[in-house]
């Protein structure tokens, strides 16, 4: 078969657009293939009679900031440290522009490899640097080296996810610290994403929410958690010092999110409460579950999975002897109709591993692993 040439954009995109035009199962995509809770599209069905198709407030309506506060648990963060925005990602883009102004335009940002697309391709947007920093065989973070690559790189912006997309790797508190303590003596600003929040196996993640301030930031979104991606609704976490201007600026980029959108998910959330939690317990059951068989049929034929503390994904290094993980995802959707995404896309180390969703009901996830494993 005659490949096509290597995609210049998102290669989620890529893959995720061939079965959104030729049918399939989009295994690429960091969707989850659940229903959300049936209350909250009562709400959102509700909401359209309203007389709220204008603006949203800027910063988002009181309900959902208050949730996102209380969610956090930390007696450092209130509604008035929560911007709404459209999605984690436009979060993430929005504190990228103040920190561009702040810096006069000169970011040099790294993030842990194998790295979301986000923190690469802004630098590259903006024309700033990026250093992929590379840890242990074994996904640990030697320290010592982290301190020298954001010296030697004059690093001034490190963004961390936990759990990480796409290792699904959960960072503990000691490091955390170890890390955050780095940052403050090399004056790096760090942003920790954390979307993937309530989506762990064992234990939930720890966030250093009291140690916020102008140089530590979290984004993060109600997407993943009610099964939602599409409404677009996430936040960004700042000090209140700075959170206007950064707020200035998405007067001016997004200026608010969907407004029935925000009214519908703020009135499922103050008055259906429980039934939040179990959904989002009921969710994780479901991705631990998922996240054990995937791992287990993929070892069995002859991949190698890093075993995931959380998220959506099953990271793998393809069977040998293949080596190329563009070449290996083509094949397999030409052949079975499963779309995956190539590791390359996560750093120039992984052109021989793939990222897989999980995050979809069992019977269709049973289905798209016994295609990929015959194929």
């Amino acid at each position: 078969m005659l490949l096509p040439k290597k995609y210049s954009g998102s290669l989620i995109s890529y893959f995720s657009n061939k079965v959104k035009q030729q049918g399939g199962i989009n295994l690429a995509q960091g969707l989850p293939g659940f229903s959300p809770p049936e209350q909250l599209v009562t709400e959102l069905k509700k909401s359209f009679p309203q007389s709220i198709h204008q603006y949203a407030p800027g910063y988002g309506i009181d309900e959902l900031r208050q949730y996102a506060a209380n969610e956090l648990n930390s007696s450092n963060i209130t509604k008035d440290n929560i911007l709404i925005t459209n999605g984690g990602t436009e979060a993430i883009s929005l504190l990228y522009l103040y920190l561009y102004k702040q810096h006069n335009k000169d970011l040099k940002v790294l993030s842990i490899s194998p790295v979301y697309e986000t923190y690469s391709q802004l630098p590259n947007i903006y024309n700033n640097d990026f250093v992929e920093f590379f840890a242990e065989p074994d996904f640990s973070i030697d320290l010592n080296k982290l301190e020298n690559t954001i010296e030697k790189n004059n690093i001034n912006l490190f963004f961390l996810a936990s759990p990480a997309n796409p290792l699904g790797k959960i960072y503990d508190k000691n490091l955390i610290l170890n890390i955050l303590q780095i940052c403050n003596k090399n004056n790096v600003t760090i942003v920790f994403d954390i979307v993937y929040k309530h989506l762990f196996k064992d234990e939930p993640p720890f966030y250093p929410f009291d140690a916020l301030s102008n140089k530590v930031f979290f984004a993060d979104s109600f997407s993943k958690q009610f099964s939602i991606t599409g409404w677009r609704l996430g936040y960004l976490v700042a000090h209140k010092s700075i959170l206007s201007d950064i707020a200035a600026i998405h007067d001016y980029t997004g200026l608010s999110s969907p407004h029935p959108l925000q009214i519908a998910l703020g009135s499922f959330v103050t008055k259906y409460p429980t039934v939040a939690k179990h959904y989002m317990k009921d969710l994780r059951q479901k991705i631990t579950s998922n996240i054990s068989m995937a791992e287990k049929s993929l070892n069995k034929a002859g991949y190698k999975c890093y075993p995931a503390d959380a998220g959506f994904f099953v990271w793998a290094k393809i069977p040998e002897p293949e080596t190329d993980g563009f070449d290996f995802a083509v094949n397999l959707y030409e052949k079975s109709k499963v779309a995956v995404i190539p590791g390359e896309h996560f750093g120039r180390n992984w052109k021989n591993f793939i990222r897989i969703n999980i995050a979809h009901p069992t019977e269709l996830l049973e289905k798209a692993l016994e295609l990929i494993t015959k194929s």
